[in-house]
């Protein structure tokens, strides 16, 4: 089938660096045994130390790229991240909060990452276990739980000044209207901030305790970034942990071209329409059975379902050992039903999740990232939902249901790359060699669409890519896996 050859180059440019991975034949089971985690390569718990000589050992079909310790960001655990590219030089830069500040790194060469810039909390107090960012715009917003703090705001063309020593930033501006924020949500498309039906730009905390109370949803008005509103707050269904905010394009006709957010509300799934933020309204809920603490979860592509996870149910036992991905049908969002669970091979802690085309990218604290292929959700065994087709192990210690390990992931980047913000091992950044996956971010390079093949069209593997570009090999000591 005939090849275009630019297309071929900017495949080869977005290849992440094309060398292939030297992967493990088999996933991983617990440590000690003939599968184990490789204990003496890694590192035992605590700070986590990556050996690219060996990190193929940890690895099931992805490539590792390189890390960032904590250390060398300035210290403090890891936290969450988000991830922004710069419209202007499209460069890419991981935002990943630490108990002790935010670090913006720029991950353009994946693996030769650059910590541009440090952002220190609001006062010198305020370190928390929680620190949340999310971005709208060329703002990156920093929220943080247990500690009053408020929600920095960062201009991220700052980032461009970066000269080789490290910035550090000052907030433009920090809100006060929201001291603490457990998580941030924004209505987004891709992992990238969309101007919401009414023409403005919002942030959504959730959750935190402010006064006594704790805290379900507000909506900040961000659309000047310099002088944020609340704009209004929803608290009829307590506490909210986590959402996903749209703009609704799914099988409920009635709310199609509405602002509306999916939130966990610890034992709950719970639909609110946010299009008026003065006027919040509950449109349905359904109490997740045998519930642990009902944790976060993203929309598949066509909304019609909602994937979660849970993050005590395996802690405790409430899942016979196995860690569980949960399953929601919301084709009525008045109504959403509880489809069931899909049951892994390990019986770790579930995180933060993604949707990505056909693709579920999840952070499962020490079994680290995993990607699932998106099967027929219409089947009645609940087992074929998911497969297994990549995954990389960031805590070498053991895959126990503890607090260590990968917290959360931004799958987003058009190249192709995917983010870890690891409590341990700081920020790591691996690439899927999966070939659906990297198809669908080479079509969104293309302009072509939003996944799948380009029509007509086919790509060569990662090592003729290679060949093509004039881009060298690096000596391989396993046999080559192709993409799966």
């Amino acid at each position: 089938m005939r090849i275009d050859v630019a297309k071929v180059l900017v495949a080869a440019a977005f290849a992440g660096l094309v060398s292939p991975i030297l992967a493990c034949d088999v996933e991983h089971g617990e440590a000690g045994g003939p599968l184990g985690k490789h204990l003496d390569r890694i590192g035992l718990g605590g700070p986590t130390f990556i050996d690219p000589q060996t990190a193929a050992d940890s690895s099931f079909n992805t490539q590792f790229l390189s890390q960032v310790t904590l250390a060398q960001m300035g210290g403090g655990e890891g936290a969450s991240l988000w991830g922004w590219t710069d419209p202007q030089t499209q460069r890419e830069y991981a935002i990943m909060g630490r108990t002790t500040g935010t670090s913006f790194i720029d991950v353009t060469n994946p693996q030769s990452p650059l910590v541009v810039a440090n952002l220190a909390p609001s006062s010198p107090t305020a370190t928390s276990l929680w620190r949340e960012p999310k971005v709208v715009g060329n703002y990156a917003y920093i929220g943080v739980d247990g500690v009053n703090h408020g929600i920095q705001a960062v201009d991220l063309t700052l980032l461009r000044n970066f000269t080789g020593t490290t910035i550090n930033l000052t907030a433009n501006t920090t809100f006060t209207g929201v001291q603490r924020a457990h998580t941030l949500g924004i209505n987004a498309t891709g992992g990238v901030a969309q101007t919401s039906p009414d023409g403005q730009k919002y942030i959504f905390a959730a959750g935190g305790t402010e006064g006594g109370q704790r805290k379900g949803i507000r909506a900040i008005n961000v659309t000047n970034p310099a002088a944020p509103v609340l704009a209004g707050a929803f608290q009829a269904d307590g506490y909210t942990h986590e959402m996903q905010v749209v703009t609704y394009n799914g099988p409920d006709a009635i709310h199609v071209g509405k602002e509306i957010a999916f939130a966990f509300n610890e034992d709950t799934v719970t639909v609110v329409n946010v299009t008026n933020k003065a006027a919040m309204t509950m449109l349905g809920r359904k109490a997740q059975p045998n519930v642990g603490y009902a944790h976060q979860g993203w929309l598949t592509a066509d909304q019609k379902y909602l994937i979660s996870n849970d993050e005590t149910d395996e802690v405790n036992g409430l899942t016979a050992g196995k860690t569980r991905t949960h399953f929601w049908d919301v084709s009525d969002l008045e109504n959403p039903v509880y489809k069931g669970f899909y049951n892994h091979t390990l019986g770790t802690i579930d995180h933060n999740l993604y949707v990505v085309g056909n693709y579920v990218i999840e952070t499962n604290y020490t079994a680290g990232l995993r990607m699932f292929r998106l099967g027929d959700l219409s089947n009645p065994d609940p087992q074929t939902w998911m497969t297994l087709i990549a995954s990389f192990d960031t805590y070498a210690a053991n895959d126990g249901a503890s607090y260590n390990g990968a917290w959360n992931n931004y799958p987003f980047f058009k190249s192709g790359n995917v983010a870890i913000s690891d409590i341990n091992g700081g920020l790591i950044m691996v690439r899927p060699l999966v070939r659906g996956f990297q198809d669908y971010w080479l079509n969104q390079q293309l302009g072509t669409g939003a996944g799948g093949l380009v029509a007509g069209e086919s790509i060569p593997e990662p090592s003729t890519l290679a060949m093509i570009a004039g881009v060298s090999l690096i000596t391989m000591r396993r046999r080559r896996r192709a993409m799966v």
